[in-house]
Order: structure tokens, then C-alpha cells, then sequence
């Protein structure tokens, strides 16, 4: 995996200047490696126009530039983003699936999403039509954070019909890509979208794909980032579901109960809770555990060790 401190090390505007000077990532790179800072005249255009045009991004070596992407041998040199870049300091789970999802795949996306998101994991996605888009507007309805990652500028709407959906995440949660401005979708976007989707993610559910789905790419970095990937079983003669029927059979962890992965979860990350908290603005109302049960619908969590985990978490604030 990549050094952080090798990338710390490196002047920012030498990193910068490595960055905006060409499009290509190993030239980019290469230059960074070099710490190469004299320029040409065409060269010094190219990074004013990127600077002018993109003025919200981190750079690997930033301090804000998300941890997580360390763990990739080959990860953005820069990400460009609109919303609120700490939401990647979270927990988070990544949710992806078929754009042509059946109405199973659609109903469990939204159901894990609201779940998730009432709870308060961040959910990522890669906001194509079907299962992403599920996934975000579930979140988005419960007043949830949600980040989506485009295989494509930020000022560029694809899908078209997603547009406002888009513009949502902007307000309320996080759009991100490792394009810039004015660069448009192309074939071979969407699987380096999904690397950083994958990374980007403490955990993946894949909820509907067919064995040859961008769905299955992205469970397949988060297991060379030893993500822990999920996938939701589906009937033995539906093509549309084969790619999560294989991918539990290689050993992707099965989902058969919301209850089960969401007190996994809990288990793990029992202090998610305060996030969701502290984004409703609970904190005012000294809420008593049984009240904070209900209004995250946790009653049918088995596992009590999310009650103490959370009430010594909150323990500060109530004393």
C-alpha cells in the first residue's frame, strides 16, 4: 500500500503544480516523485486553469485528504468535492448494486439504507440508476449523510434524471471524484470510481448484480483493501441476482436479517450512534436509552453491548 508520510513529505505546491500540469496519472505522479517544479509556458496555463476552475479539493499528502485512501497502491493524487469532506472520517458502509435492479433489490437497498442511515452510518455509492440510487435517496429521506463518488466532473449531472439528487448531496451530504471539472464519463471511469468506493468504505453490501456487473469490481477491491464484503442472496434461476449468489459462494458474508449485519455493526462501531445523535440535535432533550431505542428502531437488537458502549459515550454530556 502507498506511504502516507512519502506523500506528507513532498512541498503542497509541488504536489499541486504535479497534479493540475497534465491529466494523465503516472505523468502526474512521476512529476510528484521527481518534485519537479519548473514548468513551461503551456504547462503553467494548464495549472491556472485548474486552479481558477476547481477551487474545492485535497490533495494526497493534505491533511484533510481521507486516511482511508492510503490503503490503495495507486490512489488520487487529488479528489475534488462539494459537501462536507469529514463525513469520510465516519463509519461508513458502502452500498452498491444493478442499475436494472428488480423490485427485491430496490426494496432491500432501501431497507439496509434506512437502517444504516437512521443509525448513523455514512452510506456510499457511486450514484447510477438502480441500486446507488436507492441507496442515496433512502438516505437523503431520513435526513441520513450520504456520499456519492462520480465517475465524472462534479459540474457534470450522469445520470441526467439524478440531477436533483445530485444537488441534494451537494446541500446535505458529499459529492466526490477524482475528475475534474468538465471531464465527462467515459467506459473506463466507473471502475476507477469504484476502486475509491470500495476504499473509501469500512464495509461493502452488494444487494443485486449479475455476474457481470461493476458491482462484483468493486466487491473485488474492497477485498484486496480487506473491506469486509456482504451480499444479499437471491433465487437460484434469477441472472439478475447470480453475481451475489457467486460472491457468497467465494465467501462473501450472507445477509439473511437486518437485525443480524445491523447489531454486527453496532457491534463494531457501537459510538456511531452519538454521530446520529449529535446530527439530530438529541443532546438538548437528555434522552434516556429506552427513547434513544425507539427512535432508532433498535428493538430488535439482540446484542445489548451497543447500550453501553453508547452510555458511556454519552456519559460527558449527561453528567
Amino acid at each position: 500500500m502507498c506511504n502516507k508520510i512519502m506523500y506528507e513529505s513532498i512541498d503542497r505546491e509541488v504536489r499541486l503544480m504535479a497534479v493540475f500540469h497534465a491529466s494523465e496519472y503516472k505523468i502526474c505522479h512521476r512529476s510528484m516523485m521527481m518534485k519537479r517544479t519548473s514548468y513551461d509556458a503551456k504547462e503553467k496555463r494548464a495549472i491556472a486553469k485548474m486552479a481558477d476552475e476547481n477551487r474545492h479539493y485535497t490533495l494526497i499528502g493534505d491533511e484533510d485528504y481521507p486516511e482511508k485512501l492510503y490503503d490503495m497502491e495507486w490512489p488520487p493524487l487529488a479528489l475534488y468535492y462539494e459537501g462536507d469532506l469529514k463525513l469520510l472520517r465516519r463509519p461508513s458502509i458502502g452500498i452498491v448494486g444493478a442499475r436494472n435492479c428488480s423490485g427485491y433489490g430496490r426494496r432491500v437497498t432501501m431497507d439496509l439504507a434506512r437502517s444504516f442511515a437512521r443509525t448513523g452510518f455514512v452510506i456510499i455509492s457511486g450514484g447510477a440508476r438502480g441500486i446507488d440510487t436507492a441507496a442515496h435517496k433512502t438516505v437523503l429521506d431520513e435526513d441520513g449523510k450520504t456520499v456519492c463518488v462520480l465517475g465524472c466532473g462534479l459540474d457534470i449531472s450522469y445520470p441526467g434524471e439524478n440531477r436533483d439528487m445530485f444537488s441534494r448531496i451537494r446541500q446535505e451530504g458529499l459529492l466526490l471524484s477524482e475528475y475534474p471539472r468538465g471531464f465527462s464519463p467515459k467506459k473506463w471511469t466507473f471502475p476507477m470510481r469504484n476502486r475509491i468506493i470500495a476504499a473509501l468504505s469500512d464495509e461493502i453490501i452488494v444487494t443485486e448484480a449479475a455476474k457481470k456487473s461493476g458491482s462484483l469490481h468493486t466487491a473485488s477491491y474492497g477485498e484486496e483493501l480487506n473491506r469486509t464484503v456482504h451480499a444479499i442472496p437471491h433465487e437460484m434461476y434469477f441472472e439478475g441476482g447470480a453475481g451475489t449468489n457467486l460472491l457468497i459462494e467465494i465467501g462473501g458474508h450472507i445477509i439473511i436479517s437486518k437485525e443480524n449485519i445491523l447489531g454486527d455493526l453496532l457491534m463494531k462501531n457501537p459510538d456511531v450512534l452519538l454521530w446520529r445523535i449529535r446530527d439530530l440535535n438529541l443532546l438538548d432533550f437528555n434522552p434516556t436509552m429506552e427513547e434513544l431505542e425507539k427512535i432508532f428502531s433498535l428493538s430488535k437488537i439482540k446484542e445489548p453491548y451497543w447500550k453501553e458502549i453508547l452510555e458511556k459515550a454519552l456519559s460527558p454530556y449527561f453528567d
